[in-house]
């Protein structure tokens, strides 16, 4: 168990969830993928905090912002595409959004590892 949950982490992170959330916006014009992302993300960023699955979530972002990127680069050809996301292009919408969630990730992420830091220490001292 110890070495699955961080690969079920990385698994899910590795979604290309910026580039899922502005296909949705572009087809629906539905903003509701981007909160989804940012629940889902958050709530793996809490849990990598916890179990200090560190290399989960590092390689995990990177694989969903390359994923994201590379499916976004497919799109490209579209001119109702780029022209949908302004005043950035897709490609900076891309940018803008997975920094906005890796800096939100980042805070939840340190929040965790404070409260799991917190957590042993009391569970130490009650023994």
């Amino acid at each position: 168990m110890r070495r699955i949950l961080p690969f079920i982490i990385f698994t899910i992170y590795c979604i290309p969830y910026v580039y899922l959330s502005m296909q949705k916006d572009f087809e629906d014009d539905s903003k509701a993928n981007y909160i989804i992302m940012a629940i889902v993300t958050i709530a793996l960023s809490y849990l990598s905090g916890l179990i200090r699955a560190d290399l989960s979530l590092v390689l995990g972002n990177i694989v969903s912002f390359s994923t994201s990127y590379f499916y976004n680069a497919l799109r490209l050809p579209d001119p109702k595409w780029e022209k949908y996301f302004s005043p950035f292009n897709s490609v900076e919408q891309i940018v803008i959004v997975s920094l906005a969630a890796l800096v939100l990730k980042m805070i939840v992420y340190t929040l965790a590892r404070k409260r799991a830091k917190r957590y042993i220490r009391n569970a130490t001292i009650s023994k």
